[in-house]
């Protein structure tokens, strides 16, 4: 019994030395291996520094002049529709601007095509407004110079606002507010009516308790609560015809700021990723060229 228990603990000590060797000669490759690379590095750092120059001096090329691009949101709220037909219609103009189609953009939004042509993109999210249940759509659009972003908020508002199967919905909700409304008025006059009745044929009661504390107390139904309800109902009704009377209203807008959309550090960072692993496989190519066209030649 001893005896085996002996030649399990043995196995078991052989087993984790095999584990631990195995481990170590890993390790060794694995340092060997970027011990080659820094050899790599150090034997060819001239062409690391001809490309990541090149990669800083092209990052500040793309970030200068032309290539600026400001970004600006405007928020709206949503009175009618759904919000899978103003994404889909977002979706289509922002189409023409991946296609590079600026003109007829500017055509759908009825812009000058010059104003058009300063456009890049269009991107849209909704916001569910938990205190009146409105739905906001925020509408971000990119573009190259920040004096056309109060004529492109324009477009898209009205390119909301005017699209006729929007407005048809819209008229309709319009005419069901306007008749709730109407009926609001009637019953609240109703209700104004029973009150001056019941002023003239009902009459105070005053009871004396015991403790000769006088109680007032009345019989007259007066309606408070009833008014006070129709009179909140028409306040709300009243509200959204004043203030919702399109398909969307202009909420808040966030114009561009001085500050680019895409800075020279969001650009080189990029960049220079990209430059040292060029340089990096350039460097293992020119490294080990030989045995490569060794292997490519060979039959």
């Amino acid at each position: 019994m001893e005896k085996n228990n002996e030649q399990q603990e043995l196995d078991l000590f052989s087993l984790l030395r095999t584990i631990f060797n195995f481990l170590c000669n890993i390790l060794k490759q694995i340092a060997g291996f970027c011990g080659y690379l820094l050899r790599v590095v150090f034997k060819y750092y001239y062409l690391f520094l001809i490309f990541i120059l090149a990669a800083v001096a092209y990052s500040y090329y793309r970030t200068q002049g032309p290539f600026k691009i400001y970004e600006a949101k405007f928020t709206l709220s949503i009175n009618d529709g759904d919000t899978d037909l103003y994404s889909e219609m977002i979706s289509s103009l922002n189409r023409y601007l991946l296609d590079g189609d600026s003109g007829r953009l500017s055509s759908i939004l009825q812009i000058s095509p010059a104003e058009g042509a300063k456009m890049r993109a269009i991107g849209n999210r909704f916001v569910m407004e938990p205190q009146d249940s409105t739905l906001r759509i925020v509408i971000a659009v990119i573009i190259k110079d920040p004096i056309v972003f109060p004529t492109i908020k324009k477009a898209l508002i009205d390119y909301f606002n005017n699209n006729d199967y929007l407005k048809s919905l819209n008229s309709v909700r319009i005419a069901s507010l306007k008749e709730r409304e109407k009926l609001f008025e009637k019953d609240i006059a109703e209700i104004d009516s029973l009150q001056k009745i019941e002023y003239f044929q009902k009459t105070n009661e005053i009871d004396v308790k015991l403790d000769q504390k006088l109680v007032l107390k009345t019989n007259k139904p007066m309606f408070y609560s009833d008014k006070l309800n129709l009179l909140k109902q028409k306040e709300a009704v009243t509200k959204e015809l004043t203030a919702k009377s399109e398909v969307v209203n202009l909420i808040n807008e966030f114009p561009p700021s001085r500050k680019p959309f895409i800075t020279m550090r969001d650009v080189i960072k990029k960049n220079i990723a990209i430059a040292f692993l060029l340089s990096f496989f350039l460097a293992l190519f020119l490294d080990n060229w030989k045995p490569i066209i060794n292997y490519l030649r060979k039959k």
